[in-house]
């Protein structure tokens, strides 16, 4: 796994989005700022999008006005060879993202490996609710709608994910503590979590698909884990309610 840190400039910290198990390692990076932003009080869901005015574009709108050169055309043909050559579609993604096939996957000019935890745990989260995501359709509206840098060095935005949840038609809650997280895997929902591995605003973050119910998995909890992790709670990922930077929560029954 990597593992290295760096200054985005003299008055921000840069946080890296990582898939950790402990040991750390790297994937997205945010800027102190937006970090900043996504720990506002916030009431729900249309709090967010009164924030965030904003509609998910799909493959099909965006695509045939793209020329060949533009990355997400380049990504796109990367993935679709990919995809269709694995024996992943149309499967959960249970492994880590830093392990085949996945770790081919691209986005933005990063392989999945840096910066894909997002973007799998929203296939995760949507093949859960029986919505059939396409992985290279779905990278390619990732990188369309929200990411934080145009090049995916900054991963994509997990406050923004709700769009994505709107635009397939799966009803979920936006919920920001550790509380409102164990008592919706308890009922059975499956949640969209992102946290911050350490200490918040200065440390690697994560986000996971977490499958609810009298048993608790976690979905890519780390870069090379070899498939899915058991958990008790939230409190085996994040003992802190800082740590908790949002979650959805989808009845996926």
């Amino acid at each position: 796994m990597k593992k290295k840190a760096y200054l985005i400039s003299l008055c921000a910290a840069v946080l890296m989005c990582a898939c950790s198990d402990g040991q750390g390692s790297e994937s997205e990076y945010f800027s102190a700022e937006r970090a900043l932003e996504s720990s506002t009080e916030s009431t729900g869901v249309s709090d967010n999008k009164e924030q965030t005015p904003q509609v998910w574009k799909t493959f099909d709108e965006i695509y045939p006005t793209l020329t060949d050169d533009d990355m997400k055309v380049k990504n796109y043909a990367n993935n679709r060879e990919v995809w269709d050559n694995s024996a992943q579609a149309g499967k959960l993604i249970e492994a880590g993202q830093d392990t085949p096939p996945q770790n081919e996957l691209r986005l933005g000019n990063y392989r999945f490996g840096y910066n894909g935890c997002e973007v799998i745990a929203g296939y995760n989260m949507l093949t859960l609710a029986g919505k059939s995501p396409d992985m290279p359709k779905l990278v390619f509206e990732f990188e369309e709608n929200i990411l934080v840098a145009k090049d995916g060095s900054f991963g994509s935005d997990p406050r923004k994910m709700y769009l994505m949840l709107d635009k397939a038609g799966a009803e979920y809650e936006t919920l920001y503590t550790r509380a409102e997280c164990d008592k919706a895997l308890d009922d059975g929902k499956s949640l969209i979590f992102s946290f911050y591995t350490g200490t918040p605003y200065f440390s690697e973050i994560h986000t996971v698909c977490i499958i609810g119910g009298r048993e608790k998995y976690v979905l890519n909890r780390y870069n090379t884990v070899s498939g899915r992790s058991e958990i008790s709670g939230i409190d085996d990922i994040t003992d802190d309610d800082r740590n908790v930077i949002i979650a959805y929560a989808v009845d996926i029954d």
